[in-house]
């Protein structure tokens, strides 16, 4: 485990925040969350008067990545276990406090726990790890337990399961601030644990930085050896994780699809810059092979262009700042293409691609505008391009969601400036 980055000044009112339920940066959503969390603490909280943690699935990526904008990494811990019930996760904790209270340096207590009971609030990162849609509800549950505030930031929760339910609904004592990034999230919140007072902001990542269009053009005519000039380019982000997780979805009928969309566009002019978003190490949640897979099939590859280097989330966005559209299957691929207005087209592989277009969008354009993968094919894709492109840019509504996000971080500001003084 790494030591702080920086000494602090004694004596200074210093509020610990430990950022949690980080899957790893490799995952470029996750790390524009981060990266978005910081910078909005940054701005309404003093950076010397903060000290700031990071519990990540992959700190050997993140902890170079962040650098000295966080204090701290730790491993995701393993303790208490997932399959506990809460009471059960709970008396943990305060088994584990009163451990580290009488035998500080006790070797069984883990560095990781020490850091959640010393923090005063524990943020837990936006996305949708709080649903029943994948595996590890229970895991990234585990933060609800330790007995320190929680903000669960801009997330989008649920759908659960009548068993994960009734688990989130006994695992709210600690949530001091709830706020979520669509409306479908916060009606559903409304109905099964209204005392935890949810609210509807916007997604962090709306406020993640991008990359400047002359490093961006650098990025693809220099690094990639694609040249922009006279080009028109349509952004693509395919996932590869989406075969994983949905097994309505046939694997090569989903990438000839892409292909035969992409062959489409060729023809009318348009090179295609495929956006690999998630790399994790695990193949089947990265993206670069999937982009690889979908450009073996279209028929002038050469037209088109995989973003194949070691990109930053904010890179990414600045290659898609050069776009005239994008069509994303990864969440925060299409945030970085509407965060600047950019026309865009959503591939749905869960509820939270619904929710967000249509709070973006409008119901009715929003639906348009997004496709279930399951019913992916070429004219889909084309028919919701069209759309996209002849609703033109939006930026009054890019700049409304900023406002949104901004929210996010003065709810923490007013929690921590209302805790008693050190």
């Amino acid at each position: 485990m790494n030591e702080p980055h920086r000494s602090r000044t004694e004596g200074c009112m210093m509020k610990r925040i430990a950022i949690t339920n980080m899957t790893g940066g490799r995952n470029r959503g996750c790390e524009a969350l981060v990266s978005s969390i910081l910078l909005g603490l940054e701005d309404v909280i003093d950076r010397k008067d903060l000290h700031i943690s990071l519990h990540t699935g992959d700190e050997q990526y993140d902890r170079p990545q962040f650098g000295e904008r966080i204090d701290q990494t730790f491993p995701l811990s393993g303790i208490p276990r997932a399959g506990w019930s809460p009471g059960r996760q709970t008396m943990a904790y305060r088994a584990a406090a009163a451990l580290n209270q009488y035998l500080p340096g006790n070797r069984r207590f883990g560095r990781a726990q020490r850091d959640l009971l010393s923090a005063d609030l524990i943020v837990g990162t936006g996305g949708d790890v709080f649903t029943s849609d994948y595996w590890d509800f229970t895991a990234h549950a585990r933060v609800l337990h330790v007995g320190k505030p929680v903000a669960l930031l801009a997330q989008t929760i649920g759908p659960f399961n009548k068993q994960a339910e009734e688990y989130f609904k006994n695992s709210t004592k600690n949530i001091s601030i709830c706020t979520v990034r669509e409306t479908e999230s916060l009606e559903y919140l409304k109905t099964i644990t209204p005392d935890i007072n949810p609210q509807l902001t916007a997604d962090v990542a709306f406020l993640l930085p991008v990359t400047p269009p002359d490093e961006a053009r650098y990025i693809l005519e220099m690094e990639h050896r694609f040249p922009t000039q006279g080009r028109r380019l349509i952004a693509l982000s395919v996932s590869g994780g989406i075969l994983a997780f949905r097994s309505d979805v046939e694997p090569d009928k989903y990438l000839r699809e892409i292909a035969a969309f992409i062959d489409g566009l060729n023809k009318e002019g348009f090179s295609v810059v495929l956006v690999p978003h998630v790399q994790e190490r695990d193949r089947r949640n990265n993206d670069l092979y999937a982009c690889r897979e979908v450009l073996k099939r279209c028929s002038n590859p050469l037209e088109n262009v995989i973003l194949s280097l070691p990109l930053s989330a904010s890179d990414f966005k600045g290659v898609i700042g050069l776009c005239e559209a994008l069509i994303g299957a990864r969440t925060h691929a299409t945030i970085a293409s509407m965060s600047q207005g950019i026309p865009t087209v959503s591939i749905a592989y869960s509820r939270k691609a619904w929710g967000i277009m249509r709070d973006y969008f409008g119901q009715a354009l929003g639906t348009t505008l997004t496709i279930d993968v399951a019913e992916l094919n070429r004219e889909r894709m084309a028919d919701a391009l069209k759309a996209a492109l002849a609703n033109g840019p939006t930026p009054e509504i890019a700049a409304e969601m900023k406002r949104r996000a901004a929210v996010n971080f003065q709810q923490i500001k007013g929690f921590l400036d209302a805790l008693p003084s050190n």
